[in-house]
């Protein structure tokens, strides 16, 4: 029988993987309407201003809790860059989520 917390891991899992995709599909989407040329995976308009940047917040671990007084963000990471991470991200996620399902078995 799964516990209840085994079903939050597995909710938790596919939610994440569903998040991930759907902004994957997102980013693609706004790369496909700006007419852009590509350098060094920076995308620019036509005028050579940068277009598609995200940040991400990185939480400081201290004390077996992570901290929100501390951390650290980085800026203007391209979108096709964001992309190959969520993409690591989401196969991660499922090799997790195959775990935790073989484990019920």
């Amino acid at each position: 029988m799964i516990t209840k917390e085994q079903a939050r891991e597995i909710y938790n899992h596919y939610s994440q993987i569903e998040a991930a995709e759907t902004l994957i599909g997102e980013l693609k989407n706004a790369m496909a309407k700006i007419p852009i040329r590509s350098d060094d995976d920076i995308i620019r308009d036509n005028n050579y201003h940068p277009h598609g940047s995200i940040v991400i917040e990185v939480p400081y671990f201290e004390a077996g809790r992570f901290t929100e007084s501390k951390g650290s963000r980085v800026y203007n990471i391209s979108y096709p860059s964001a992309i190959r991470v969520l993409k690591n991200h989401v196969k991660q996620l499922k090799r997790e989520l195959k775990q935790l399902q073989e484990g019920q078995q």
